[in-house]
Formats: structure tokens, sequence, C-alpha cells
């Protein structure tokens, strides 16, 4: 087994902020309406780049598709969507390499929140089960998933993992001295050959208001190739701890990179930012 701790320091995020920022993505979904495949807001403005494809908006058994469409074919904004044999999407008419294709489970802003999301591209298709439990007051995210390469390599990066976050208890322990009962949020990814574990604890700078986010990596062999998975993990275990550094110490730039723009946004910029296309 390799075992790596790593401490990122980032800028924080003020829970009231966070439930500002829900209310405003909620709202703005809440008030679009169908309006044949497109969504458009009361004013008229139409939702950039996504369609609903089956169900009533919001209900139960919605499917929204989420395409990059070349705008010069799309002359009303949209090109048709086929379903597939098994029931997967393409585009006719729109050169798109990804699509993602969002199925709502649940929507109650006072109780879940649980969408299922399929990324399909060239090489990878992804499936994931996000439940955000009381959004109007957020406690607690879950998500839960699959990948599977193409037939090429399959072996390489068919993987299942699972992961939760615990919103009661990170900003306690972010902005004091409160130690959880088990660190907030954590994350477990299964190939065939490897389990990573990933525990994060966050914890307040006692300099200047920012979180220190303890973060810790286990991975070990999985069934009968263990005991080779775990040679590996020997001989490599200096290059996939600095690999693991490494990919938290830019994941914590980006953060701090991006985040505190976010954070100073009102309401309206906020809303401007999310129907703005890149």
């Amino acid at each position: 087994m390799v075992s790596v701790r790593h401490k990122v320091v980032v800028e924080p995020v003020p829970y009231p902020r966070l439930v500002d920022a829900l209310a405003v993505i909620r709202t703005l979904v809440e008030e679009s309406q169908a309006d044949g495949q497109r969504l458009v807001l009361p004013d008229g403005q139409v939702i950039p780049d996504i369609r609903l494809t089956q169900g009533r908006h919001l209900r139960p058994g919605s499917v929204y598709l989420i395409t990059d469409v070349d705008e010069e074919e799309a002359d009303d904004g949209y090109a048709k969507a086929d379903a597939d044999a098994d029931g997967s999407r393409t585009t006719q008419g729109a050169d798109a390499s990804e699509t993602v294709q969002i199925t709502v489970r649940e929507w109650d802003h006072r109780r879940a929140v649980r969408l299922e999301l399929a990324v399909v591209d060239d090489d990878m298709n992804v499936e994931l089960d996000a439940t955000l439990k009381s959004p109007d007051r957020p406690d607690l995210v879950e998500i839960s998933g699959r990948t599977r390469g193409d037939a090429a390599a399959r072996t390489l990066f068919e993987m299942a993992g699972r992961a939760r976050v615990r919103l009661d208890d990170w900003w306690p322990a972010a902005v004091s001295d409160r130690t959880p009962p088990s660190a907030p949020a954590s994350a477990r990814l299964d190939h065939r050959w490897i389990r990573a574990d990933v525990r994060a604890v966050p914890r307040p700078s006692r300099d200047d208001g920012r979180w220190e986010i303890h973060v810790t990596v286990s991975l070990r062999g999985r069934r009968l190739l263990r005991p080779v998975a775990a040679a590996v993990l020997t001989v490599a275990a200096g290059r996939i701890r600095r690999s693991v550094v490494q990919t938290l110490d830019d994941l914590a730039a980006q953060w701090n990179d991006r985040v505190p723009r976010l954070v100073a946004m009102n309401a309206d910029q906020l809303r401007e930012a999310l129907l703005s296309k890149p």
C-alpha cells in the first residue's frame, strides 16, 4: 500500500455564499419554461446549449441534452436528437465531440435534487448519479459513478467510484477547531487492479482565515492482483507520491484562481455569468 498525506491552503467559501449561489442556480432553472426543446427564461432569453428531449421540464424522468453545436449549422440554435436502440442519444447536423445527457430523478429544493449524468465522447463514457440533500440548506452531497473506455482501452479506463461530502461537518471544521467524527469529505475509486481511498479534513488557517485542507490518499492492490499491484506500488511509490502532491497543488491553485472571483459576485453577476457562453 502507498499512503500520501499532503496539506493544501485554499481561499474559503462562506457557507451563506454557497447557499446564495445554489439559490441563484435553482431559481434560474425553475424560472425557465420549455418551448419545444428550448428552455426559455421569463425575459425571453434562451438558456444556451441545452435542450429538453424527453418528459416535462424538471419532472422526474425528464431528459436534457447538452452538446457543442457548430453555430453555423444551428440556424434554430439546436439540432435534432434521436435515440439509439440502447437509449443513448446522438446528434444530427451538429459537429459535437462530447455529449452530456442529464436525467432528473428528483427535484425538490426542500428535500433533495438528484440527477443522473451520462457524458459521452469519442474515447470514454462517464455515468454519474449525483444527489444534493436539502438544497435550501445543503448538508450532504453524494456522487457515484463509473467510467468505460472504448474496446481498445476498456481494461485501462473501466472504473467505479463514489464520493461523499458532509457539508454540515465541513464548515464547522473549516472555521473552528471542532474535530469532526470522521473526514467530512471522502471518496473511493475502484479499478480492476487498484483501489484508491481519499479523505479530506479542513482546518482554519492560523494566519489569514483561509482553509488548510489535510488530504490523505491511499492506494492498494485488489483481488487476485493484490500481490502484483503491491510490488508495482512499492517500486513506483516515490513517483506516485510526487504525482499526487503535484495534482493536489494544481487543484488548489485552480481553486484559488477561480473561486474568489465567483464568491465576490452578487446574485445578478452570477446569473449573468451562468448564462454567458465562454
